[in-house]
């Protein structure tokens, strides 16, 4: 306030300076006080509890001072419900009282009892499991091999299982099945391949996913390059969708320049169902050619092809490729 201010004014002056005075004074002790306190606060070692059940875990942090945060999450060990498998800040990490620790606890298994899958497609089965069990580890496995048995039901379907539906999961699980290979009455009659060119052939041995290997020998007197010329099993014969036939063939002549002929012979493994199985040919200039695409129960394979020098060879199952191979001019086969 100025000496010459009316008695009011300055009155008016002093009031407003008092109080801001004061309102400043409350701001600085606020603080102060803040910084004291949690500059004040004890420090603690922070309690390892990773193992323990949910409730020892919480009673050790509460004699600390410690406040807990849960986090729940599956477990690939059904035995795990409920127990702490993680913490954040881990044990030993000194902190103050009152901090919170943040603790991952067990829900248990994806499924704690063994499913009912009576009536499932086995390849669903394989799809189902592997989808269920990608993040916290295989705790069904199916038992190899798969018994497999001639059924009313269509090929592949789950007839039996052991443990049966319900069965409460303890750990990893065997999964023994019995799957339908389809009825008797579904064996097929061998077509007559003789005479035929070896391509068409091929495609009506694909057409029906039927297995087959190819021989090659010189055509002999009276025989055409490129065509079967003996089978087994014989024409006519009833053998199984999977049975294996065995084609001879002459070798192809004349061929257009720089075209090779050969047979593509690899053995697979015997797989428990039958695979997607695809050939291509990628020609030296890029362009890619599907030869081949058929459902394959694996084994031996050997498949006949006229491709350009220097295209490669790519086979592959389930989109997965398992050889590639460069043809060389005047290759015959691959062994």
């Amino acid at each position: 306030p100025k000496r010459e201010d009316i008695p009011e004014r300055r009155v008016f002056k002093i009031i407003g300076l008092l109080a801001a005075g004061i309102i400043f004074a409350m701001i600085v002790s606020g603080v102060v006080a803040f910084f004291l306190v949690f500059e004040g606060r004890e420090e603690i070692m922070v309690p390892d509890v990773t193992g323990k059940e949910l409730a020892q875990a919480l009673l050790s942090l509460q004699e600390r001072g410690l406040n807990a945060r849960i986090q729940l999450r599956f477990s690939a060990n059904p035995q795990d419900k409920g127990i702490v498998m993680g913490q954040d800040p881990r044990g030993g990490t000194l902190t103050k009282v009152g901090d919170r620790v943040v603790l991952s606890v067990s829900r248990g298994a994806v499924i704690d009892r063994v499913e009912d899958y009576i009536g499932w497609d086995l390849n669903d089965l394989e799809i189902h499991l592997q989808t269920l069990f990608t993040t916290y580890g295989p705790l069904i496995q199916i038992k190899r091999p798969v018994v497999r048995v001639f059924d009313e039901a269509a090929p592949g379907t789950i007839l039996e299982q052991k443990p049966e539906p319900g069965t409460p999961i303890s750990g990893p699980v065997e999964l023994e099945l019995v799957v339908s290979r389809g009825s008797e009455e579904e064996n097929v009659i061998v077509e007559n391949y003789v005479g035929m060119d070896f391509r068409s052939a091929l495609n009506r041995l694909v057409s029906i996913n039927m297995p087959f290997v190819f021989q090659s020998r010189k055509a002999e007197r009276g025989e055409r390059p490129g065509f079967v010329v003996s089978q087994s099993p014989s024409p006519d014969s009833i053998v199984s969708p999977n049975s294996l036939i065995q084609l001879v063939m002459t070798e192809p002549e004349n061929l257009p320049e720089n075209r090779v002929f050969g047979i593509l012979r690899r053995t697979l493994p015997d797989y428990p169902i039958m695979v997607d199985l695809h050939l291509y040919a990628l020609s030296f200039q890029g362009e890619r050619e599907e030869l081949l695409s058929m459902k394959h129960p694996g084994g031996l394979i050997s498949i006949p092809y006229i491709v350009e020098e220097n295209t490669t060879l790519v086979l592959s199952v389930f989109n997965r490729e398992i050889i590639r191979y460069t043809v060389e001019p005047e290759e015959e086969e691959l062994e």
